[in-house]
């Protein structure tokens, strides 16, 4: 039987043209979490893990473009011979899916279009035009089916790392790596296209807190194996800690294995209440990105501790807070939208976004929307999709415009970065903080984590020349230089290197300022991956080399982002 032939893309580069979002692109921390931060902001381009995880799992040959130029794109089908091409898109993109789809039709006209992605939620008269198919469900599971093959055999997690932050234009040479826990969110918010894509129904990718594990202790081996220097995981699931049995499986097995990974994880309140910060430290979690939303939201995941009590014990355990914000809703006008930024200031988280009230296409929000006749006149027949990013107001608010709101949201970012300082500093606070806390733990596992934040917080010292010197205001500055002091005092004296490193990040920042205000160097490079076709036995061979990784006592209970369009959180598979 004849094995076809697959190329799947993201959608084309350039990212930020006329007319195009604000967030829209290849990042996930310049234009949603640290924009207005200028030179502070951290840099860093997201692989369309979707398109990976597809590619892993298949048995027909494929190919993988993650960000190609229209030029290069061409260029693909005019060298290859493609069955299906997969193309994956959100509504913000939906624009650049048409060229995509005329050239598909210049060079590879036989070749039959897949259009997959949160951008499906678009109608079927929309999107018929530019795809032969159209995948609305779990990626995986729809290709599997589309070429005949078993569509419950055991799921492949791709080695698909992405290299660290970029700082000051500076690339590091770590790499993280990236594992899906799950797709979907029960928790079902309005405004949510992620838990509504999939009926608010879970779909999880990692059955088991032991089965987590050994993933991270293979990923770790593959890393050695390809001579990458892997710093850490991104774990991408909406609410890991909702799901309690198998977090708890998980940390035991970091208990029994004695050793936690640095991770960067997603948790709501009401899933991070179920532990207690010393667990949360212990299975490994730098980073969490958590809701805040509104104080009169009144969503479910919402309820639990009270957040000043979540906030404080786990960045005294070196877990830094990454919080999202909405503006928008109802209820809000500017005072009370003021008064809730106040609140999350003093909660001093260490990132931070800030979304506009967004009816994104399949959400209740949007079914409401229309149904009170709120839409603006403009957004009601042949909208303008480039908008729909969560920097745009598609209906009427009591109390602001839509340009007033989107000013507004320009307004907050700027005072957070004010009053906060730059994200990279705040972070380096909060692991020195849980340095400090956790050094003296007999619990070998804080403990050893201290040890890690100790060296995160070294290694940063460079970073923090550019913040005593370029900071946002008098008061920043001086914080930066007195917590360098602190740093020195706690840990050592600078070494001649942290010194030189220090002076040379100055010219760095003068070369970051100069390249995003000419727009050097500001788009994603073409990445192309090939997969060979597979044996229909290649899941069950990895399964055991997963087996092989994992210590003997844990093995007795084994089992087999919808804004911008990089591979964030909100990535569907397909």
């Amino acid at each position: 039987m004849h094995k076809p032939n697959i190329l799947l893309t993201t959608v084309c580069r350039p990212f930020g043209g006329e007319g195009e979002g604000d967030s829209v692109g290849a990042e996930l921390f310049h234009p949603q979490i640290t924009r207005e931060q200028g030179i502070f902001s951290y840099r860093q381009v997201i692989r369309c893990w979707a398109l990976d995880y597809i590619a892993e799992n298949i048995e027909a040959s494929s190919v993988v473009l993650h960000y190609p130029s229209e030029r290069e794109f061409a260029r693909e089908l005019k060298n290859s011979t493609y069955d299906y091409i997969g193309i994956n898109f959100v509504v913000a993109t939906y624009h650049k899916v048409k060229p995509m789809v005329r050239l598909i039709r210049t060079h590879a006209p036989g070749t039959k279009i897949i259009l997959g992605g949160y951008g499906t939620v678009l109608s079927d008269e929309e999107l018929s035009p530019y795809g032969d198919l159209i995948c609305r469900e779990e990626g995986i599971e729809y290709m599997r089916r589309l070429f005949g093959e078993d569509t419950v055999k055991p799921l492949v997690h791709p080695y698909a790392p992405v290299e660290s932050p970029r700082i000051y234009s500076f690339p590091l040479k770590t790499k993280v790596a990236h594992i899906t826990g799950g797709l979907g969110c029960p928790n079902g918010c309005d405004f949510c296209c992620t838990s509504h894509f999939f009926k608010r129904k879970y779909i999880p990718f990692v059955k088991n807190g032991q089965e987590l594990y050994r993933l991270m202790l293979d990923m770790e081996k593959k890393a050695e194996i390809a001579g990458d220097d892997l710093s850490g995981f991104i774990l991408i699931d909406e609410d890991f800690f909702l799901h309690e049995k198998r977090a708890r499986e998980f940390l035991q097995c970091v208990r029994e294995g004695g050793k936690s990974m640095s991770i960067m994880g997603f948790g709501s309140v009401r899933g991070l209440s179920k532990f207690t910060p010393d667990e949360i430290a212990e299975m490994g979690f730098d980073i969490l990105w958590t809701a805040f939303e509104g104080t009169e939201s009144n969503f479910s995941k919402l309820k639990g501790r009270s957040l000043s009590e979540l906030y404080s014990s786990l960045k005294s355990r070196g877990v830094a807070l990454l919080t999202s914000m909405i503006i928008g809703f109802p209820y809000q006008d500017r005072a009370k939208i003021m008064e809730e930024f106040l609140m999350i200031t003093e909660l001093g988280p260490s990132l931070w976004q800030v979304l506009i009230y967004f009816a994104f296409p399949g959400t209740p929000l949007h079914k409401q929307m229309i149904e009170e006749n709120r839409y603006l006149p403009e957004y009601r027949k042949n909208p303008d999709y480039r908008t729909y990013d969560g920097f745009a107001m598609h209906f009427s608010h009591p109390h602001f415009s839509a340009p007033e709101l989107k000013d507004l949201q320009s307004e907050l970012y700027r005072k957070n970065f004010e009053i906060l300082g730059p994200s990279i500093l705040r972070v380096v606070r909060v692991w020195f903080e849980g340095y400090r806390n956790l050094k003296d733990s007999s619990n070998p596992l804080l403990s050893g984590r201290a040890e890690r934040m100790r060296i995160y917080v070294r290694r940063a010292i460079p970073a923090m020349y550019p913040a005593i010197l370029l900071g946002p205001n008098k008061e920043r500055r001086t914080e930066a230089k007195e917590l360098l002091n602190e740093i020195i005092q706690e840990t050592g004296s600078l070494s001649i290197t942290d010194r030189l490193f220090g002076i040379a990040t100055i010219p760095l920042t003068a070369w970051t300022w100069l390249t995003k205000k000419l727009h050097i160097a500001q788009q994603p490079k073409l990445l192309r991956l090939e997969h060979p076709a597979t044996p229909a036995h290649r899941s069950e061979s990895i399964t055991e080399d997963l087996k092989s990784t994992a210590p003997a006592s844990i093995l007795g209970t084994s089992s087999t982002c919808p804004i911008c369009s990089c591979g964030d959180e909100s990535e569907n598979t397909e």
